[in-house]
């Protein structure tokens, strides 16, 4: 079964290798506290900063999610201004759960760009905090880097926070248009779920509520880290598994490129086919993932005979939950299960 789910989605490959590998090796019975962990620890770190590219004073930490991350901010950087900048289901959940510190709210159109003047309406140069998500996993909208950069040199004083669940290890980001990103590793990464990146710049460090007593505050996280340990007892197979998996992988322009390509030419196979897609504008769909419209009951069929086919199509999510399906567009897809996907169309359309 090729899995097309936006997450979990499709392991990457060796992934069962690289399992017995840590079970060998013992260090799934090290505790956090141990030599042998923190020696992991460090070598992931390592491996992650020069995958994906990171500047040098950007720190890394390890969470249990992405969904974690809106806990961390919200308790970290409490009393702060916050502005939520969204258009999905996820970007207007993190607003919500955010609520303790009275969020300012903004949410743009599917098929239009951010607004900088109806930000600058809403008082976007006096909040201390933007949180924005790169790629809308529920409605598959995307914010190109170049909106990121114009926010960042139209409002320079505010922290950025970024969802980058379905966009980090995937797309090549510029990482100093952002403060703090954040991502879950059953995407792009390509790993089973249960554990979550976040990346964090000096300035949004600087601007950290020492004084939160959460026992998984970011200051906590940060002076943790700086031992090569973690807060609790963390998700050492999935730290090992992502270290691993990132050390066989190119690099992250290289995939970039790779994703992009794919993405353009799946959008011309069903185009081709009559299917329109739930973002209409090119520039604003996800290069990860794909939301394409149709009738419930073609929904219902199509995730039918999918499966038949060993092929899971990803659920339309929210308002399209029954009138769409989604296809991820991730690293550990390759191109041999978008020819199968493809197939499976073209003899079910009878093209």
């Amino acid at each position: 079964m090729i899995s097309f789910y936006p997450g979990p989605s499709k392991i990457a490959p060796d992934l069962d290798k690289y399992m017995q590998e840590a079970y060998d090796e013992g260090i799934l019975s090290c505790n956090h506290r141990s030599p042998s962990f923190m020696q992991l620890m460090e070598e992931c770190l390592l491996t992650i900063r020069k995958k994906l590219d990171l500047p040098k004073n950007y720190e890394v930490f390890f969470v249990s999610s992405a969904t974690e991350c809106w806990e961390i901010t919200a308790q970290s950087y409490h009393g702060k201004k916050f502005m939520h900048i969204y258009n999905g289901a996820f970007g207007e959940k993190w607003s919500k759960y955010n609520q303790v510190n009275d969020p300012i709210t903004y949410e743009f159109p599917l098929h239009k760009n951010i607004s900088l003047h109806q930000l600058s309406q809403l008082g976007a140069a006096d909040a201390d905090i933007l949180c924005l998500t790169a790629c809308e996993t529920s409605n598959t909208t995307f914010i190109h880097p170049k909106t990121f950069q114009k926010i960042k040199k139209r409002f320079p004083n505010p922290l950025i926070f970024i969802d980058a669940t379905s966009s980090m290890s995937g797309l090549r980001m510029d990482w100093k248009s952002g403060d703090l990103w954040y991502a879950s590793v059953q995407k792009c990464f390509g790993l089973p779920s249960g554990l979550g990146v976040m990346i964090c710049s000096p300035k949004a460090l600087s601007k950290i509520n020492k004084k939160d007593t959460h026992y998984n505050n970011l200051w906590s996280i940060y002076k943790n880290q700086q031992k090569r340990q973690t807060t609790h007892t963390p998700n050492i197979l999935g730290i090992y598994l992502l270290n691993k998996v990132l050390q066989h992988r190119p690099d992250i322009t290289t995939i970039d490129i790779t994703l992009k390509k794919r993405m353009k030419e799946t959008e011309k196979f069903f185009k081709k086919l009559g299917y329109e897609f739930l973002v209409p504008v090119s520039r604003l769909r996800s290069p990860t993932v794909l939301g394409i419209k149709t009738s419930k009951e073609k929904v219902q069929l199509l995730k039918k005979l999918a499966k038949e086919h060993q092929i899971t199509l990803g659920n339309g999510y929210g308002a399209w939950k029954e009138t769409s399906f989604r296809i991820a567009n991730f690293p550990a897809h390759t191109d041999n299960d978008y020819d199968k996907i493809k197939d499976f169309f073209k003899k079910i359309e009878k093209v």
